[in-house]
């Protein structure tokens, strides 16, 4: 035999017991096609994105993102599709022309007085933070039904300024779904921390 043929007999064998070891303890990792789900639920209740680290609330699952613009996406609350937490980073425009954005597609201006804007410090991160509550209309959807202007509905939304650039933290849905969340959003974003790792 061959030292070729012994190094990909090795791998072969090596990739199976990694597999293994990863797999022990798991839950079956069969999913059907139309499940969203990523990762339910971390064991360690923190998770990566990007250069971020954040914890992850409870009730907040990790899911497919719906465009390939999103960094991450997460489903709020059980067995709930209506209200969302979409992650970007880096999609162009200032900070400010984001947030009028936003603010826009509830029919606002940045400086209405609808519109809640606060900046804060959080572990050396310089976050903008917005709250709108009101008629919301996803300006960037996709489909028509998606786009369909939507009432009583509520934003709350954060810009991270970090060395690589911006995250954009944008939760969305009912307003009686979102205000519940205003705590573990608050969590959240307290919770980020940044680490170059690449």
């Amino acid at each position: 035999m061959n030292n070729k043929v012994i190094v990909v007999i090795s791998t072969f064998i090596a990739a199976i017991v990694l597999v293994q070891l990863v797999s022990k303890d798991q839950p079956n990792s069969t999913i059907k096609e139309e499940v969203p789900f990523v990762n339910n639920k971390p064991e360690s209740n923190f998770i990566q994105i990007g250069n971020l680290t954040a914890r992850l609330p409870d009730n907040w699952n990790v899911v497919k993102p719906s465009s390939s613009m999103r960094l991450m996406e997460f489903q709020i609350g059980e067995n709930n599709s209506e209200a969302s937490m979409a992650v970007f980073k880096n999609i162009g425009g200032t900070i400010d022309d984001n947030l009028e954005r936003w603010a826009g597609q509830f029919g606002y201006q940045l400086l209405d007085e609808n519109v809640r804007l606060t900046k804060e410090t959080i572990s050396g991160i310089d976050f903008h933070i917005i709250s709108i509550l009101g008629t919301y209309t996803n300006t960037m959807a996709f489909s028509p039904n998606a786009a369909k202007p939507k009432i009583n509905y509520r934003l709350l939304g954060a810009i991270a300024s970090t060395s690589d650039g911006l995250y954009y933290f944008k939760l969305t849905g009912p307003n009686d779904i979102i205000n519940n969340e205003i705590e573990e959003f608050s969590y959240f974003i307290q919770s980020l921390t940044y680490s170059n790792i690449g």
